[in-house]
């Protein structure tokens, strides 16, 4: 029985199919059928009886799945040649679930993108016809036609309701002889290569197969629950097949993190009774868009901050070296670029001062050294009186900006993390004015370094998704070894909040220019990460809000692998992306000839603590296979 199922398998498997090719296939004859399921329709599981898979498990059915299969076996076994109806299955089963198996059905079924194409063009200029073997109520699968936009055939063959089968060539005889034709004027398509393709030959009529299983996605989650079956499913039915490489990858790994983060924050919301989220731009735009896509009933905002916007405006209150440090980036080398991004000054304005200490637009400082350097302090010293008077001002019209929009009450934040920077600097604002709030924050992650922010502020609340060492000092930064590649993913297509302006009394967001628009016109980076992104929103539109709960470590483990283990693929990507942050510009993985770094071992050193892709780095560097997250992890040890 064994080989048996794998002969089948194996003549029901192949490539993406070419649509022009099956649009020339029927040209010569008037009248084409199509069968439904598997072939205008899919389900979104790996095989039709999953489907008791999962309503065994929303449903909390004992045992249903065997029963469910042994009542249709009984039920058939008493039916001769005849088609058996999902009545007859039930009542052999004994309990009547046949509204749970329809909502499941419902839920389960999708448009076949590919074969749609192909319908359409039949449509146009040929009496269409459905035929089909199945128990299913004609009701119901005319519903599921219509929702689906399979409409402007002429008529329904359904073995359940005309009380003959493919699988014995009856149908096609009642076919025949119900539409007046001749034999020759018709051809079939469908995906059983016994019912659909040897049945209809041997009545003589043209037939056409289409695989049943054709592999069209290139990552699939691993794993046999049914949870795992349905997403792997739904993706392998319905990426486009000529979706290109960035949208492939937004469509088969960042959309479905995309829409587990976007499930685990609605079910947070409605934990905690909060009606008003406000997320955080650039990173938040793309999270709001998915969230808004699955639920209707939180009220949402789009609030444009940034890191600078918030935290600028109250360095008035304390502008001390050692507390604007603790502010920025948290890597080990601070660029002095980087300090007056954060001071919210125009380094260009003092050039003649860094002259004067011998510093440049390039100068890097060790973080652990920073705060003891007697020379650097005196520069700093000479910032000091430009750095509050310019704060004051940012901070007036940071105040106008917050009572515009409300920022008041009892809401929710949500941005990408890491450590709750931009809700502390909100919340220091808000309680310098007054202002009653209770503001909860929720990430993607909350990583260790958050304690900086939490000693600053100790009321912040912070929830992270991912990881949350707030809640957990044991656990993992998943996203460390690649922060910037997986950051990118998230980039809104503008350029960062410098500040805020009165616009003939309205307050507004001025933004810096966008990084990845130069002369005009967008490039690469921008084209890409705007593919990507479509990808991720169309798999979140597409796949909606059933009813199955994944882990956010199964949902991310397709970008830990890009990020962790990358391929030539991967590298081709993203390596070459520039990553800007707090003034600096890094690329993702673009090191210097292994030879030059032999040569020059601080260079080495310097560009891999300043990439944001470490361990693409390594592999891009080495390009052997090793084990390259174990040498990060060694290497992160003596940063």
């Amino acid at each position: 029985m064994k080989i048996v199922n794998k002969i089948k398998h194996t003549l029901n498997t192949g490539k993406p199919i070419d649509s022009q090719k099956f649009i020339l296939s029927f040209q010569d004859y008037k009248v084409v059928s199509f069968d439904i399921f598997d072939t205008l329709l899919k389900r979104n599981v790996a095989k039709p009886t999953d489907v008791f898979a999962y309503i065994e498990q929303k449903f909390g059915i004992e045992n249903f799945k065997q029963k469910r299969i042994e009542a249709e076996r009984i039920a058939r076994s008493q039916s001769f040649d005849s088609e058996i109806s999902l009545v007859d299955i039930y009542n052999q089963y004994g309990i009547d679930y046949s509204k749970v198996e329809l909502q499941a059905e419902s839920e389960l079924l999708t448009l076949n993108q590919d074969m749609f194409l192909v319908f359409q063009e039949a449509v146009k200029n040929k009496t269409v016809i459905l035929t089909s073997d199945m128990y299913l109520p004609e009701t119901f699968i005319v519903d599921i036609l219509n929702r689906e936009g399979i409409t402007g055939y002429h008529k329904l063959y359904l073995s359940s309701t005309v009380g003959v089968t493919k699988s014995n060539g009856k149908i096609f005889d009642l076919i025949i002889e119900d539409l007046c034709i001749n034999r020759a004027d018709i051809i079939h398509i469908g995906d059983s290569f016994h019912s659909d393709y040897n049945i209809p030959r041997k009545k003589g009529i043209a037939a056409k197969h289409l695989p049943t299983t054709i592999k069209k996605s290139h990552y699939r989650l691993s794993g046999d629950a049914i949870e795992i079956n349905i997403i792997n499913s739904f993706i392998n039915n319905s990426i486009p097949s000529t979706a290109d490489s960035y949208y492939r990858f937004g469509y088969e790994k960042f959309g479905m993190f995309l829409w587990g983060f976007s499930k685990w924050l609605h079910e947070s919301l409605l934990n905690e009774n909060i009606q008003k989220v406000y997320f955080f731009s650039r990173d938040g735009l793309i999270m709001k868009q998915a969230f808004d896509m699955l639920f209707d009933d939180i009220e949402t905002h789009y609030l444009e901050v940034s890191r600078r916007a918030l935290r600028v405006p109250i360095l008035w209150k304390n502008y001390s070296l050692d507390h604007v440090i603790d502010m920025i980036s948290p890597s080990k080398m601070i660029s002095l670029s980087s300090v007056f991004d954060g001071l919210g000054l125009n380094m260009h304005d003092y050039t003649d001062l860094l002259t004067t200490y011998n510093y440049s637009f390039e100068t890097y400082f060790d973080r652990k050294e920073l705060v003891n350097n007697k020379k650097f302090a005196e520069f700093y010293q000479e910032l000091s009186a430009d750095i509050e008077s310019n704060s004051r001002n940012e901070y007036d019209l940071l105040v106008k900006y917050l009572d515009q929009h409300h920022i008041e009450g009892k809401f929710a934040i949500v941005d990408i993390g890491w450590s709750g920077g931009m809700q502390r600097y909100l919340k220091e604002t808000l309680d310098t004015l007054k202002i009653s709030n209770n503001i909860t924050g929720y990430y993607i992650g909350i990583a260790d370094y958050y304690k900086r922010n939490v000693k600053a502020v100790p009321s912040l609340n912070l929830k992270g998704y991912l990881f949350d060492f707030s809640k957990n000092t044991t656990e993992i930064d998943k996203r460390r070894p690649f922060v910037g590649l997986f950051e990118s993913l998230f980039l809104e297509q503008d350029g960062s909040v410098e500040k805020y302006i009165n616009d003939n009394g309205v307050i507004k967001a001025k933004r810096f220019s966008y990084e990845y628009f130069e002369n005009g016109k967008p490039t690469e980076e921008f084209q890409a990460i705007k593919k990507l992104q479509r990808g991720a929103l169309d798999f979140v539109k597409s796949f909606g809000n059933p009813s199955i709960e994944i882990s956010a470590d199964q949902l991310f483990y397709g970008l830990e692998q890009t990020g962790l283990f990358p391929n030539k693929q991967d590298i081709k990507l993203f390596a070459d992306f520039r990553f800007f942050d707090d003034g600096e510009i890094n690329y993702l993985a673009k090191p210097q000839h292994l030879l030059t770094y032999l040569l020059h071992i601080r260079q080495l050193k310097k560009d891999f603590l300043m990439c944001r892709w470490k361990i693409g780095f390594l592999k891009r560097l080495l390009k052997i296979k090793l084990p390259y997250q174990t040498i990060y992890n060694y290497l992160s040890k003596y940063k």
